[in-house]
């Protein structure tokens, strides 16, 4: 069996993501990384390459500034790396997601026992998101807790939903079976001015200039103080630990039981449902889940 990697990265440095530990990551699980760095304007591309794997195999792809829908973007830029994979499979992680080394023994063996067998198109892995600082984890509706990001090398497999997961070419959901693995998501435990940073650079992404300039105004905190976290009990993956020890922020929510918000009202209903009744309600799924 051979495992590929995959991931793309732009101007990872000046957006603050751990994509260097990111990268280090991947490497105790697979043969070979494909990395596609699009046209940076910082050392991006010279990070990766001292990262100084012979493993590690980059792409320089180009990168139009005046394309400002996202979705397309991300999807292409990930299809990028994942046509270069020679594995049988193919692992994706994103710029600011690291995978816990404990988890690597079992999707190892997740990927070797299903091998040969064809109705599985992909694996999940776990997720633990971190919000506001890095000792701090979300436990709220809304967030994915399970993602495709195992594939198996096939024409048909790609990128979707700005690369948020995968589907096949004709809009199918896959056929997945649980990894074992964990990856953790950093994305929104930076520090507050580089949350602001890359929120900013998403909205423009995305050509959403009024999100753009309310992104401007949040306080200095930047985080939401209503978000539902807890304290993080466990340990980070090796590759970013000397990351976590230089943090010198901090996050404290209210936690309150209900937001009164629009955008989380069914949110926080369907989890107090959860927790009197064990039902799950509204959790959209990007896969097929079969035994």
């Amino acid at each position: 069996m051979k495992t590929s990697g995959f991931t793309f990265v732009r101007n990872g440095l000046r957006l603050g993501y751990p994509f260097v530990a990111s990268i280090r990551s991947l490497l105790p699980l697979c043969d070979e990384i494909i990395v596609n760095v699009p046209r940076s304007t910082d050392d991006t591309l010279k990070a990766v390459r001292e990262i100084g794997d012979p493993k590690i195999r980059i792409i320089e792809s180009d990168w139009d500034e005046k394309e400002k829908i996202g979705d397309p973007v991300m999807r292409r830029h990930t299809d990028l790396p994942l046509e270069q994979c020679t594995g049988d499979w193919c692992v994706y992680i994103q710029a600011d997601e690291v995978l816990h080394e404990d988890s690597i023994p079992a999707m190892k063996a997740a990927m070797e026992r299903e091998l040969a067998n064809p109705e599985v198109q992909g694996l999940l892995v776990d997720y633990t998101h971190f919000y506001g600082s890095f000792w701090t984890e979300i436990y709220s509706f809304g967030w994915y807790y399970k993602e495709i990001r195992v594939v198996r090398r096939a024409p048909n497999i790609r990128a979707s939903g700005g690369a948020q997961g995968f589907r096949t070419t004709d809009g199918q959901k896959l056929r997945v079976k649980n990894s074992g693995g964990r990856y953790f998501h950093y994305g929104f435990a930076l520090e507050p001015g580089q949350a602001r940073v890359k929120l900013s650079n998403l909205n423009e992404l995305y050509g959403n200039e009024k999100a753009r300039e309310t992104t401007a105004q949040t306080p200095a905190r930047f985080y939401d103080d209503d978000q539902k976290v807890k304290p993080f009990k466990g340990t980070h993956p090796a590759t970013m630990r000397d990351i976590v020890a230089a943090a010198t922020w901090t996050y404290q929510s209210r936690n309150p039981l209900i937001r009164f918000k629009r955008n989380y009202f069914w949110e926080d209903v369907a989890l107090i449902i959860k927790r009197c009744t064990g039902i799950t309600l509204g959790v959209h799924k990007n896969y097929r889940l079969i035994k």
